[in-house]
């Protein structure tokens, strides 16, 4: 498969069933009525929705609300804890990613994962950006694969400080290069969706402000969601913001409406630190 060639589209093959009323306005990732159970417990109660492509949807809200096990339902991450349960839809293009004829490794890379702690893998530079690339057969020759590892690098905004050192540990490289570093290779794939959960709580400022302009410039090519405990930082990078608490939505609109007019008291109380 040559680097122009798409993803390959996930195979679902779903029975027939009775037809759904439309959704107005459906986004590059929908949710509807999402629940999330660890075993008897439920952590997460009909969230719908609306995250559209090639835009910043931030998801906050105070410690344990549910943000993070919101994200990880839309690549299946949630699938690895035991005792898991995920109802309700998340349809990526009208796809849900529940099927069971979607395959998750097929998934995940079409839907890109950055972590709160970088995550490099203890392989090089080169290595680390490649590992996906070869996983999924990607590049058709060396070449290509250098293409690859330079463009990703250079869209991550890297390329200019480790393009002498490519073969040097991924982990020898700062915090937010390493940040940097794990945004390369969830890009490398070329997936269409970026999952940030918390990604600059480690960093410094400086590393902060670095990984905030980027996933500035990615919004250009990507749908990306971001779980933040900073409402200043989902005021400067996001476009809609959604705010959850104790499991549930409890507002979303476009960010500057969220945090200068939000219609619910308990997103009024969040904001103006009452309460978080």
């Amino acid at each position: 498969m040559s680097r122009m060639d798409p993803m390959p589209a996930l195979n679902i093959q779903t029975p027939q069933a009775a037809p759904k009323p439309p959704v107005s306005a459906p986004g590059k990732v929908s949710a509807r009525t999402v629940s999330v159970f660890y075993g008897e417990k439920q952590a997460l109660f009909d969230v719908s929705l609306e995250m559209p492509e090639k835009s910043v949807t931030a998801l906050i809200g105070p410690s344990g609300c549910g943000k993070s096990t919101f994200l990880r339902s839309i690549n299946r991450m949630n699938d690895t804890i035991p005792n898991c349960r995920v109802t309700g839809e998340i349809l990526i293009d009208g796809t849900d990613v529940n099927a069971r004829t979607v395959d998750p490794v097929l998934l995940r890379a079409q839907v890109g994962m950055v972590f709160q702690k970088p995550n490099p893998f203890p392989k090089s530079i080169f290595d680390n950006v490649a590992y996906g690339v070869r996983l999924h057969g990607l590049a058709g020759s060396k070449t290509e694969m250098h293409e690859i590892v330079e463009t990703s690098l250079r869209k991550a905004g890297l390329w200019d400080e480790v393009k002498d050192r490519l073969n040097a540990p991924g982990m020898s490289l700062s915090g937010g290069q390493q940040q940097r570093l794990v945004i390369a290779r969830a890009i490398a794939v070329n997936p269409e969706i970026i999952l940030m959960d918390e990604p600059c709580s480690a960093l410094d400022p400086i590393a902060t402000a670095k990984v905030e302009e980027l996933i500035d410039e990615l919004k250009a090519n990507y749908c990306i969601i971001i779980v933040t405990h900073s409402m200043a930082q989902a005021a400067r990078v996001s476009q809609q913001t959604a705010f959850f608490h104790l499991g549930k939505l409890i507002e979303t609109g476009p960010t500057e409406q969220i945090f200068t007019n939000p219609r619910n008291s308990r997103t009024q109380d969040y904001i103006t630190g009452r309460f978080g």
